[in-house]
C-alpha cells in the first residue's frame, strides 16, 4: 500500500538530483526523421538533384542527391567509353575490382577470372589504344589508401612520404599520356595528392595550370574545384572559398553536400559572397544555399533568390521546406490536439508563440501569392497549388478552392498533389461525411492505393531516405487517423471511426511519433458495449456499401470481438450480460485467473497459481461467480463472506488488481485515479475502486468477528485510497494518503487484533498515521 509514496519521493527525488539529465539518458524510442510530424506536402515535386536539402529537423541532410557522386562518375565514363559498354560493368570495374585486377589488366594479362573477362568495361581497357586509360585507373586505385580515411570516426594519419611518391608518380604518368580526358583525371588526382599534403598554394596553382580553359562540365573538373576552394578557406581566403564552392554546388549535384558542408565551415555571410558573383544567376545560388541552412520559418531566402533569377530550381526546394517547416511547428501540433494521443499539440502552445507561428504562416501566403502574380515563375502550377495547400491551413477553405480551380496542369507530380489539397479541402467543406461523399472519398481511397503499389517497404530499409511511394502512404495514413478518424468521431459514428483506424493500423507505419488511436485500441478500450454489438453486427452483415466494404476488408482480424464485447459489460459490472457474451467465446480463448476473488492486502504480485488458489477461472466461470453472488445478495441476511468475495473480485479486476487483464489489454505502470475519472463508469471503478469499497463495508457490517470486520476496514481503506484527489502540492497529496477516513477506525476499534498487527508491520500509510498520532 505504500507505492504512491514512494513514487512521488522518487519523481521528486530524480527531478532535484538530475535535473535535464533524465531527458538525455531516458530509454525510448527514436523519431523518424522522416516521419515525425504530420504532413500532406510532398518535397518530391520538382525537387530532383536536391533532395540532401529537403525538410527535416532531426537530420543534416534528407538524404543523397541525385545523381550520386558514384553514378556521375560511371556516366562520365560511359560518355568516354561509348554505349557499347554498360554502367554496370564500369560500376562493377571501378568500385569493385582490388589493385591486383586492376594491375592485370593495365599490364594486357589475360590471366583474369572469367567474370573479370567477362566485363565489357575490362574488354575495352585491354584493347590497345585504351591503356592509357588501364593505367589511370591502377593509380587512382592505388592513391585511394592515401586519400581516403578507412575509419570515419579517427582523425586522418598521413603519410606524407606516401603523398611525395604517388605525386611523382601521377606527374610522370600525366606527362606520358596524350588522351586529354585521361590527362584531366591524372590533373585531379595530382591537385588532390597536393591537398592532402597540405600544399594548398600549390594546389591552387595546379588547378589554375591544368584546367584553365578547359572543359567546365566534368565531375572531375568540379570535384578539383572543390579542392581550390578547400585550399583557399585553408589559406583563409574565406570568402573567395565560399564563392568557389556555390558555384560547384550548383553545377554538380552528386557534390551537393560536400559543398554545402564546407561553405557553412567558411563562416561567411550571403551579402559577402554576392560581390564575387558574375551575374544575378549566381546571387540566386548563393541565397539559396544560406537559406537551405535556416532551420526556422522565414520567407526571405525566397525573396531573395526570386528578385535574383525568378528561374531559379531552388525556389521550389525552398518553398517545401517552408511548408513542411510550419506543418512541423504549427499544422501538425494543431491536429494533433484532436487526437486522443499524443505527445505534443497546439494547446501546448503560449498565446504568443500561436500568434508567431500564424503571423509566419500569413506571411508565406502572402509572398507565395506576390510570386505567383508576378507570372515569371518556371512552374506555375505547382506554385498555384501550394498557395492552395497554405489557404487550407489556414482554415480559408474558399480561397483554397479557388486556387486550385486556377490550376490548369498536366504534369504528374504537381496533378498528384493538387488531388490531394483538393480532397482535403473537400472533406474540410463538407459538413456532414454522408453515403454520397463517401463514393468519393472511395474513389479518393484507391487512387492514393495505386500511389502505394510500386514502393517498397521502408520500414523494412530504414535507413536512408524514402521513395515517393512512402510518401502517398504517409499521406494517407494521416489523411486517416489526423483528419477522418476525428471527424466521424465528432459525428458520433464510432463505428466508421473504427474502420478508418483499420484501414490506417493496416498501412503498418504508425510511428510512435505519429500515430493516432488504433483500431485495436478503440475497440478494446474506448468503446462502449451498443457500439460494439453494433460493430459487430456490422461486420457480419453481408450486404454493404462499395466503401463499407472497403474498409472493413481491412479491419483487424485478430479482435476476438464476443470476447471484446463481454469485457466491455464487465467494465461495468454488468457480470449477467458478459456470462452470456463469454459462452460464445472458447474457453481457450477467454483469459484465466487464479487469484481473482483472493483478497489482495498489497499492490504486487502477479496472477499466478497459489496453494489454496490453483484452478483457473476463465471470464465466462468468473462473470457465472459473480452472478450467483449477486444473487445471494438478494437473501436476507446476506452472509458476510459474500460481499467480502464480491469485493475483493471488483477490487482484482481494477487497475491495482492482479487480475486486471480480465478487463484491459494493456496497463501503463504511470496511470492512476484523478477525478476525472468520476466522469465514465468504468474508469471510476477500474481507477477510484468505489464499488469494492462499498461491499467491503458490507462485509464488515454484516460481520460480528472482530479480526474478519478489521480485515474489511483495512480493504476498504486500501479502495478509498485508490480515489484520493490529486493535488499538485505533493506534501498535501502524501498527507492526505496517510489521514485515510478508514485509520481511525481502524487504530481506536481494532489496534488489538491479530490482523491489525499484521498489516501494521506491512503498511507504511498506517504507521505514519499512528505516529502523527504520537506527536501531537
Amino acid at each position: 500500500m505504500n507505492y504512491k509514496k514512494s513514487f512521488v519521493f522518487l519523481i521528486s527525488f530524480c527531478a532535484v538530483f538530475f535535473g535535464n539529465v533524465i531527458y538525455t539518458l531516458s530509454c525510448g524510442p527514436s523519431p523518424d526523421p522522416y516521419d515525425y510530424y504530420i504532413s500532406f506536402f510532398s518535397p518530391y515535386t520538382k525537387g530532383g538533384g536536391y533532395e540532401p536539402f529537403y525538410y527535416t529537423s532531426l537530420s543534416s541532410f534528407y538524404g543523397d542527391p541525385t545523381p550520386s557522386e558514384e553514378t556521375a562518375n560511371v556516366g562520365d565514363w560511359q560518355n568516354y567509353t561509348g554505349k557499347e559498354v554498360t554502367e554496370k560493368d564500369i560500376r562493377e570495374c571501378i568500385y569493385t575490382y582490388q589493385v591486383e585486377q586492376l594491375s592485370a589488366i593495365a599490364n594486357g594479362s589475360n590471366v583474369l577470372p572469367d567474370s573479370v573477362k567477362k566485363n565489357s568495361f575490362t574488354q575495352f581497357l585491354l584493347k590497345d589504344k585504351n591503356q592509357e586509360a588501364a593505367r589511370y585507373l591502377l593509380f587512382a586505385k592505388t592513391c585511394e589508401p592515401a586519400v581516403i580515411n578507412a575509419d570515419p570516426w579517427s582523425a586522418p594519419e598521413r603519410n606524407n612520404e606516401l603523398l611525395e611518391n604517388l605525386y611523382t608518380e601521377g606527374e610522370g604518368l600525366y606527362n606520358k599520356t596524350t588522351d586529354k580526358d585521361i590527362r584531366e583525371r591524372y590533373a585531379f588526382q595530382l591537385i588532390r595528392l597536393q591537398h592532402y599534403r597540405k600544399d594548398y598554394q600549390g594546389s591552387i596553382t595546379s588547378f589554375d595550370k591544368f584546367f584553365e580553359g578547359k572543359d567546365k562540365s566534368s565531375l572531375v573538373y568540379f570535384k578539383a574545384l572543390a579542392l581550390k576552394a578547400g585550399a583557399l578557406l585553408r589559406l583563409k581566403d574565406s570568402v573567395q572559398s565560399a564563392y568557389l564552392f556555390s558555384r560547384v554546388f550548383e553545377k554538380a549535384p552528386s557534390l551537393r553536400i560536400s559543398c554545402f558542408t564546407s561553405l557553412m565551415w567558411t563562416n561567411t555571410s550571403n551579402e559577402q559572397v554576392y560581390p564575387l558573383c558574375k551575374d544575378n544567376r549566381e546571387k540566386s545560388m548563393v541565397a539559396a544555399i544560406y537559406g537551405f541552412a535556416n532551420p526556422e520559418p522565414d520567407v526571405a531566402a525566397l525573396r531573395k533568390v526570386y528578385a535574383f533569377d525568378p528561374a531559379s530550381p531552388a525556389l521550389n526546394i525552398l518553398l517545401g521546406r517552408e511548408i513542411n517547416k510550419l506543418e512541423d511547428a504549427y499544422f501538425s501540433p494543431y491536429l494533433s490536439a484532436d487526437q486522443p494521443v499524443g505527445l505534443i499539440s497546439i494547446q501546448d502552445y503560449s498565446t504568443e508563440e500561436k500568434n508567431k507561428m500564424k503571423a509566419r504562416l500569413n506571411a508565406l501566403q502572402t509572398v507565395v501569392d506576390s510570386i505567383v502574380n508576378k507570372g515569371k515563375l518556371k512552374d506555375m502550377d505547382l506554385w498555384r497549388v501550394s498557395s492552395a495547400y497554405i489557404s487550407y491551413i489556414r482554415k480559408d477553405y474558399p480561397a483554397a478552392k479557388t486556387r486550385l480551380d486556377e490550376v490548369k496542369t498536366k504534369d504528374p507530380e504537381v496533378k498528384d498533389q493538387w488531388e490531394i489539397v483538393n480532397l482535403l479541402v473537400n472533406i474540410n467543406q463538407q459538413t456532414t461525411i454522408d453515403s454520397v461523399f463517401e463514393s468519393r472519398l472511395l474513389a479518393s481511397f484507391k487512387w492514393l492505393d495505386s500511389k502505394m503499389s510500386s514502393g517498397r517497404n521502408y520500414r523494412d530499409d530504414w535507413w536512408g531516405m524514402p521513395d515517393k511511394a512512402y510518401f502517398f502512404k504517409k499521406t494517407y495514413r494521416n489523411l486517416l487517423f489526423a483528419i477522418l478518424a476525428p471527424r466521424y468521431h465528432q459525428q458520433g459514428d464510432v463505428l466508421k471511426e473504427a474502420l478508418i483506424r483499420g484501414r490506417c493500423d493496416s498501412l503498418q507505419i504508425n510511428d510512435y511519433f505519429v500515430s493516432g488511436e488504433t483500431a485495436v485500441s478503440q475497440v478494446r478500450d474506448d468503446m462502449k458495449s451498443a457500439e460494439l454489438i453494433r460493430l459487430n453486427d456490422f461486420l457480419h452483415r453481408p450486404v454493404k456499401s462499395p466503401y463499407e466494404s472497403y474498409l472493413a476488408g481491412f479491419f483487424p482480424k485478430e479482435l476476438y470481438m464476443e470476447r471484446i464485447i463481454g469485457e466491455s459489460y464487465m467494465r461495468v459490472h454488468d457480470f449477467a450480460n458478459a456470462r452470456d457474451w463469454f459462452k460464445k467465446v472458447p474457453a481457450g480463448a477467454q483469459a484465466v485467473s487464479y487469484l481473482v476473488f483472493k483478497d489482495q492486502l498489497q499492490d504486487f504480485g502477479a496472477d499466478t497459481a497459489e496453494q489454496q488458489y490453483n484452478k483457473k477461472i476463465t471470464q465466462q466461470q468468473f462473470c457465472e461467480r459473480m452472478v450467483q453472488l449477486q444473487e445471494k445478495m438478494k437473501v436476507v441476511p446476506v452472509p458476510a463472506k459474500v460481499y467480502y468475495d464480491y469485493a475483493s473480485a471488483l477490487f482484482s479486476i481494477s487497475y491495482y488488481g492482479k487480475s486486471w487483464f480480465f478487463v484491459k489489454d494493456y496497463r501503463p505502470t504511470t496511470q492512476w485515479y484523478t477525478t476525472k475519472c468520476d466522469k465514465d463508469p468504468f474508469e471510476k471503478q477500474y481507477f477510484g475502486c468505489y464499488g469494492a469499497e462499498t461491499y467491503y463495508l458490507k462485509a464488515a457490517q454484516a460481520s460480528t468477528d472482530r479480526d474478519f470486520r478489521a480485515r474489511c476496514a483495512f480493504m476498504a481503506a486500501r479502495c478509498s485510497q485508490k480515489h484520493t484527489a490529486e493535488n499538485e502540492d505533493d506534501n498535501k497529496y502524501i498527507s492526505a494518503l496517510i489521514h485515510n477516513r478508514y485509520f481511525p477506525l481502524l487504530t481506536t476499534n481494532f489496534a488489538q487484533t491479530s490482523f491489525y498487527q499484521q498489516v501494521y508491520g506491512q503498511c507504511s500509510y498506517l504507521r505514519d498515521y499512528v505516529k502523527s498520532g504520537r506527536k501531537k
